[in-house]
């Protein structure tokens, strides 16, 4: 593990070198450079020497950045309809000034090989910027004499819906040619509104205006000779994707300081963002993205928003009825206004209605699926993801494997917007986060298996793991604590937690089914007394676990801080054993208590508190104990919610039992009421009283934050064992999700194209299984994306070339040259081979 530390440790330092070096924070070094309006840029002649380009670095990165395939673009494992226009842009380029034969040549091999593999994958669903350019290009190659010629009729079709989409807005004509333009673009350019700087270095080409060509000198001065895009660049997003992406690997552990200083920012963005109204509707996708995606983390991270600044929108009904129309264009800024809604505060009515709306949205692009409406290749991944985010609530996700899911599907979290300025982190930005993240989880899972072998040792040691009639959920404890709580430096509050947490199940056990009255009064007594003298058997291996474990937490925390807490720790757990000895007097006495009367003791005897709040001492900072002594109102709350989770899924084996559950006293005082009925009333209270919860754990300075994060880290562990079923009970349903958070290695697909092998990853993630669990249980995790190749626990990530930024989606608005004439489409040709993806 010490060298596996110190890896993570290196690559770490060489990541902020990489990302954050600058302390002006250099945005435009995180976003990918378009190859598309590269090679626009690099075909403005020199106003001094009409046959010399303006831009050489720009033609001379043109001719650098063709992949091994003869495309340009990012995606080499797998090109996509993007690489088309890209890829016809940079041979019309090279055409121009008569340069790069062989790249041509290579260049036209692709667009002839895979044109009709590509459109094929839209499955007939063309984005609109793609009907419009895809034509445009072609029609410029043919007059720069390149023979671009197919066979398929989905080219023709591409170019009818071309001609559908013109007839359909309204264009002008410019210069008396059959060129078109959108009417407002005109106006855009004359203005300085047009962030592409294809459009820009086109616009000049066509009217010499000397501002046309300021901004291309600032763009190439700014960017580089690879340029993004889109320009100037929204800076506060970039921002939002990088902290996004941190988190989202699992990172944000070794960023906290990087990220401190970022959200300010987002805040300042986020409170000033403007009216939906004020917006030009192709606008909108990306700016739901961008504020949906703000005001997640930034509640997540405690500051206190509005939902109103992103929920806007749904007070506008030509806004909805837009949306509605357009649901494709919105699919991504959707996906990400239902996430925002994961974290909801008491009253926020909007937010409910906001969550509402994009879940029907999503729904539909689901419903596609299940009536077998095969969508384009490109949606794939945001399916998948939409699929995950409606199948499990927020609360019942463990960051753990959701970090794993993340790096196994390398998923790109830009927005995926068709008609909006797109954005994303470069391959180069994203490869490497996504290394430190690889070696960082193998880091993890590492000290997960050490931190197990010590949890088994001490258990066994103390005698709770042979008692024959409890439940040995060692495992299932350690697995829900790691998963929740993942960060490294985390271990020794881990380690606490689930102690607790055994010591809580071996004696629930033990009161409910194992114990005489006797010896459940007597052990109470001792646990009171706090002296095992009179105690033999089970009773007394219990006490003496319980005391060491408390004499370990009491003494750690002696020692760092200098003041004891064992009398508060006695005390915390005398508590919770005098709940356990009232319930098991209500069982036996067959005595059905209020519901007011059973929550009192059953909130202390679900005993998630006793679980949490020793490990709590354990923090970095602690709590003071003066705080935790008044029982805060985040510490109620919690044994509020994680009581009527269980009572949910647990009133079947209760009722069987002949032990009171908060269901099954509703339908006894309330004698009209059925099971489903009660359930639903025990639910209403459950979902209002989590919007309590979230607001004093993410928003509320009661406690350390720290100590919140801990609440909420118990809270997610419970919702994950009692979300659709009692999961906590099952001898297999959690198996499949343990051996991926604990022993499976990654499984990185291995993909044609340029690798950047990591560096000693033979060795750091070849792990063998030390320890496996059996291959039962359906992991709901399961990457559901198709994996071309093989998987294999060695990693390789993509990089092109020295490259640090991504293509982008373009809107149609970069329209460039578009001729109304019917395209050539030659029936029979000699079609050169594909290219294997």
């Amino acid at each position: 593990m010490d060298s596996q530390e110190s890896l993570v440790k290196n690559l770490l330092m060489k990541v902020k070198q990489h990302l954050l070096a600058s302390s002006e924070f250099d945005v435009y070094s995180l976003v990918p450079p378009s190859p598309y309006d590269t090679a626009w840029l690099s075909m403005v002649p020199n106003p001094q020497q009409s046959d010399q380009p303006l831009f050489q670095g720009c033609l001379d990165w043109v001719l650098q950045h063709q992949n091994r395939g003869g495309f340009w673009g990012e995606n080499i494992a797998h090109p996509t309809i993007e690489c088309l226009t890209s890829t016809l842009a940079c041979i019309v380029a090279l055409t121009t000034w008569n340069v790069g034969h062989d790249a041509i040549q290579r260049g036209l091999a692709f667009i002839h090989g895979n044109t009709e593999k590509l459109l094929e994958e839209q499955n007939g669903s063309f984005p609109e910027w793609f009907a419009i350019v895809f034509p445009a290009m072609i029609e410029l190659a043919e007059t720069k004499g390149l023979h671009v010629y197919f066979s398929n009729g989905l080219v023709e079709q591409v170019f009818l819906e071309r001609q559908e989409i013109l007839q359909t807005r309204r264009w002008v004509s410019g210069s008396g040619q059959q060129q078109y333009y959108p009417a407002l673009m005109l106006k855009y350019l004359e203005d300085g509104l047009i962030q592409s700087p294809s459009a820009i270095a086109y616009a000049y080409m066509k009217t010499g205006n000397k501002e046309f060509l300021v901004k291309l000198n600032s763009i190439v001065q700014t960017c580089g000779y690879g340029v993004p895009a889109v320009y100037p660049l929204d800076e506060d997003l970039v921002k939002i994707l990088l902290i996004n992406q941190i988190e989202t690997l699992g990172l944000a552990e070794h960023f906290t300081e990087e990220i401190t200083s970022l959200l300010p920012q987002v805040y300042r963005s986020y409170i000033s963002c403007e009216e939906p109204k004020s917006m030009a509707k192709n606008a909108m996708p990306l700016q739901l993205y961008k504020h949906s995606l703000a005001f997640r983390l930034l509640r997540l991270h405690g500051y206190r928003v509005s939902p109103r600044n992103f929920c806007r929108f749904l007070e506008d009904e030509d806004i909805v009825a837009y949306i509605e129309e357009h649901q494709e264009l919105f699919l991504s800024a959707m996906y990400h206004v239902y996430r925002a809604t994961d974290v909801p505060f008491t009253g926020e009515n909007q937010l409910e209605d906001a969550r509402a709306f994009s879940r029907r949205i999503l729904e539909k692009e689901t419903m596609k699926d299940c009536m077998n409406l095969v969508r384009p290749i490109s949606m794939t991944n945001l399916q998948g993801q939409i699929k995950h985010e409606l199948s499990i609530p927020w609360l019942a996700r463990l960051d753990h494997l959701e970090h794993r899911r993340c790096i196994e599907r390398e998923e790109s979290l830009g927005p995926c917007t068709a008609n909006a300025l797109s954005y994303r982190l470069s391959s180069q930005s994203n490869a490497t986060l996504l290394q430190l993240a690889i070696e960082n989880y193998t880091l993890r899972q590492s000290i997960f298996r050490n931190e197990l072998k010590e949890l088994e040792r001490w258990s066994k040691e103390m005698g709770l793991a042979d008692m024959g009639f409890a439940r040995q959920k060692t495992t299932y404890c350690h697995f829900a604590v790691a998963s929740t709580a993942s960060n490294s430096s985390l271990s020794d509050v881990r380690l606490a937690v689930v102690k607790s947490a055994i010591l809580v199940t071996v004696t629930d056990d033990f009161f409910d089914t194992e114990g005489s009255m006797d010896e459940l009064e007597a052990l109470a007594n001792a646990v009171n007394r706090w002296e095992p003298k009179g105690l033999t058997g089970h009773g007394k291996t219990i006490f003496n676990a319980l005391k060491d474990f408390v004499d370990e937490i009491s003494g750690k925390f002696f020692n760092k801080n200098g003041y004891d807490i064992k009398a508060y720790l006695q005390d915390l757990w005398c508590q919770t054993f005098a709940s356990w000895l009232k319930e098991a007097e209500w069982s036996r006495n067959g005595h059905a208590p209020s519901t007011v009367e059973y929550l009192q003791v059953a909130t202390s005897s679900i005993a998630s508190h006793t679980i949490l709040l020793p490990a709590a001492f354990l923090l970095n900072p602690p709590p003071e104990i003066d705080i935790l002594k008044k029982r805060q109102p985040l510490t109620n709350s919690l044994m509020l919610l994680t009581r009527l989770l269980n009572e949910i899924r647990s009133y079947q084996k209760e009722q069987e039992e002949g032990k009171p559950n908060l269901v099954l006293l509703y339908m006894k005082e309330n004698p009209n009421l059925g099971v489903e009925e009660s359930i639903a009333i025990v639910q209403k209270t459950l979902d209002e009283k989590k919007k309590e919860f979230l607001e004093l754990a993410l928003s509320s300075n009661e406690m350390p934050e720290a100590c919140k994060q801990l609440h909420l880290q118990c809270l997610k562990s419970f919702q994950m064992f009692f979300n659709s079923t009692n999961a906590f009970d099952s001898p297999t349903e959690l198996l499949a999700d343990i051996n991926k958070a604990i022993f499976d290695p990654l499984r990185v697909e291995d993909v044609q194209g340029s690798f950047m092998p990591l560096n000693s990853l033979q060795n750091t993630l070849g792990l063998k299984k030390d320890k496996s669990l059996a291959s039962h249980g359906k992991s709901h995790y399961s990457s559901s994306k198709p994996c071309n190749g093989f998987f294999k626990s060695t990693c390789a990530i993509k990089v092109q070339g020295n490259s640090r930024k991504d293509l982008v989606t373009k809107p149609y608005s970069r329209i460039l040259s578009l001729e109304m004439r019917n395209p050539t489409i030659y029936t029979t040709f000699s079609k050169p081979k594909a290219y294997t993806y």
